[in-house]
């Protein structure tokens, strides 16, 4: 992977199959389960619990004064949600509902913190996925300030790519999971319109080719090259 690509995946707000366990702790905790696009908790709410991810993925988002929508990240499987409740006020920061059907694991706060006192060999995986989380934050902002819709619109899909790709060639991969250009623009905090016209232009500059429900990125490569040199414009 080139230094372009690797800095794309640092910044990747997908946040699925993480390499963690959390074997330990199911003993004694509640599974819950929850269908596609069912909120689980909502901003400003007093928590109660920390949920780890057996299966699916739950997205986070942010509502504005005025109603709309700001992504954050998808969370999939072996993350924790929830976590922001932990300090003293035990408000969410933010609302998360499941963009697939999910598995929980609910786990009271207090039972958290006396398990991670008990081993604290599980600190280190909780405090890298908060560290990935805050990365991710810092990022969205700097490019939300600074930088156009194309070179984010790129590194999306090069984030994509690198969670959810599948080689079809030495430099194509193929995106397995679909997505509309309304949840790409949330994520984005753009509008549609402009999703459907950077994604356009891609494909007619041949970057990027739509396959059915999904797309192909005919030169991975390429594509990250293009980023960088549109974020040097921005």
């Amino acid at each position: 992977m080139n230094d372009i690509l690797q800095e794309f995946s640092l910044l990747n707000p997908w946040f699925d199959h993480l390499p963690y366990t959390w074997t330990d702790l199911f003993e004694n905790t509640d599974k819950v389960s929850f269908r596609k696009h069912e909120t689980i908790f909502i901003q400003n709410e007093v928590g109660s619990y920390i949920y780890l991810i057996e299966s699916g993925r739950v997205r986070l988002f942010l509502i504005s004064p005025n109603g709309e929508e700001k992504a954050l990240s998808i969370v999939g499987q072996n993350g924790i949600i929830g976590e922001c409740s932990l300090n003293q006020d035990s408000r969410h920061a933010s609302n998360a509902i499941t963009a697939s059907d999910v598995i929980l694991r609910r786990v009271p706060k207090k039972q958290f913190i006396q398990f991670l006192s008990a081993k604290p060999e599980y600190i280190l995986q909780t405090l890298d996925l908060i560290t990935r989380k805050y990365r991710l934050l810092c990022s969205q902002t700097l490019h939300l300030s600074y930088m156009k819709a194309l070179p984010r619109v790129c590194a999306a899909f090069i984030q994509l790519s690198i969670q959810y790709g599948e080689k079809v060639g030495e430099n194509k991969v193929k995106v397995s999971i679909s997505f509309t250009h309304q949840e790409m623009a949330n994520l984005l905090g753009t509008t549609r319109v402009t999703i459907a016209k950077n994604i356009k232009w891609l494909e007619s500059e041949n970057y990027i080719v739509k396959n059915g429900k999904s797309y192909i990125i005919n030169n991975i490569e390429d594509l990250a090259e293009l980023a960088n040199e549109q974020m040097m414009l921005s």
